[in-house]
């Protein structure tokens, strides 16, 4: 982890002896994209499945040629059909529970600083600071198996952390990026959760603060994107 940590700190501060380009600046926009799809079958129910998307959106500008700030906007949705089964007098009921089951948008801002290897690649690092909102929602059955409970959930984060990623240069317009690593140094997170149950009409409250510091990095974190200059 120290290697890791010397690592960034020497990219951070390093800066290109020949400069290859000319990007300061110069303006960019840039986005990210992914989806994602998995299935369950079970011998008992009825197959589920989860789907959904995050999308990333950031417009910056070269500062100099190895230094750059910008801002960006995050979305996420997700959505899922899930089955559950509960026992009302010993009969087995299938519920079915289709759609949209979460929403999240973020805004952010960042500095990168470039290491580049060449005229065509190279790599960047630095801080980001970011605010999210999430709202998701969950059901499970009951611990009796009798009834099935939905729970709400709205959570406000706000974090800080290190990104690093690799650049390769299409044309003088275009570029293609990837992430390669990925940390949350400081995050603070408040959520409210409303828990109720179908068959019932109570329904419960919870809020909670929580916070984390956790110095570390997750490798690979691998997201590709595209880059084009303004």
């Amino acid at each position: 982890m120290k290697n890791t940590y010397f690592i960034i700190a020497l990219l951070i501060l390093s800066s290109s002896q020949i400069v290859l380009a000319q990007l300061e600046g110069q303006k960019f926009i840039s986005g990210t994209a992914s989806v994602n799809f998995s299935n369950t079958n079970s011998d008992l129910q009825e197959s589920s499945n989860n789907y959904g998307y995050n999308f990333d959106i950031g417009l910056g500008k070269f500062k100099t040629d190895t230094r750059a700030s910008g801002w960006k906007i995050s979305t996420s949705l997700a959505g899922s059909k899930q089955n559950f089964l509960t026992y009302v007098n010993g009969n087995p009921i299938n519920t079915e529970k289709n759609g949209i089951n979460g929403f999240g948008i973020g805004v952010g801002h960042f500095w990168q600083f470039y290491k580049h290897f060449n005229e065509k690649a190279g790599i960047y690092a630095g801080p980001e600071i970011n605010a999210r909102y999430n709202n998701s929602k969950t059901y499970q059955t009951t611990s009796d198996g009798s009834a099935l409970g939905e729970n709400k959930i709205n959570t406000l984060t706000l974090s800080a952390g290190l990104s690093a990623g690799l650049y390769y240069k299409l044309s003088q317009k275009w570029w293609v990026t990837a992430n390669i690593a990925l940390s949350d140094f400081v995050s603070v997170d408040y959520s409210h959760l409303k828990s109720s149950v179908e068959s019932s009409n109570n329904t419960t409250a919870q809020k909670t603060l929580n916070y984390q510091f956790s110095p570390s990095f997750r490798f690979p974190v691998v997201g590709f994107g595209v880059r084009r200059f303004l």
